[in-house]
C-alpha cells in the first residue's frame, strides 16, 4: 500500500504544477490586464488550493507510514535528505498550502477585480515559491553531481 501512496503522490505533483501554473497566468493576464475577476478565475484559485490540499493529505500518510516523523527523536543523527524530508520539505509544502488558501480568501476580501487579481497573484506566486523551495531537487536527478 505505501508504494502506491508514494506513486500517487508524485503523480499528483504534475497536476499542482499544472493547476498552479493556470492560476498563475489567469491571475496576472488578470492584474496586468485590468480584466474583470470572474467565476473561471476563482475556480482556478480554488483547483490550486485543493491541488495542494490533496498533495498534502497523500504527503502525510507517506510521512506518518514511512516513519518521517521519526527524525525528531534523533535530529543530532539524522542525515541531511531525513532531515530534508522529515522536517524542512513538510514544513515548505504546509506554508504553500496556507498561502494559496490565504490567496482565495484574500481574493475574495478585496473591493475591485484590480484589487483581487492582486491579492490572488501575491499568495499564489509565494505559494510556489514556497513550493519551489520545498522540492528535494538534491535527492532527484536533476541536479548536476560535481
Amino acid at each position: 500500500m505505501y508504494p502506491l501512496i508514494v506513486a500517487t503522490h508524485n503523480l499528483m505533483r504534475w497536476v499542482v504544477v499544472i493547476l498552479a501554473i493556470y492560476a498563475l497566468v489567469r491571475v496576472y493576464m488578470g492584474w496586468l490586464g485590468k480584466k474583470e475577476f470572474t467565476e473561471t478565475d476563482r475556480k482556478a484559485l480554488s483547483f490550486s488550493s485543493i491541488g495542494l490540499d490533496i498533495q498534502v493529505l497523500l504527503g502525510l500518510v507517506v510521512y506518518f507510514m514511512g516513519g518521517w516523523f521519526n527524525v525528531f527523536g534523533n535530529m543530532g543523527s539524522a542525515s541531511g535528505k531525513v532531515r530534508f524530508y522529515g522536517v524542512e520539505h513538510i514544513t515548505m509544502m504546509l506554508i504553500a498550502v496556507v498561502l494559496a488558501h490565504l490567496g482565495v480568501v484574500m481574493s475574495k476580501k478585496a473591493a475591485t477585480p484590480a484589487g483581487k487579481f492582486k491579492r490572488a497573484a501575491i499568495y499564489v506566486t509565494l505559494s510556489v515559491l514556497a513550493v519551489l523551495v520545498g522540492i528535494p531537487w538534491q535527492y532527484s536527478n536533476l541536479l548536476p553531481t560535481f
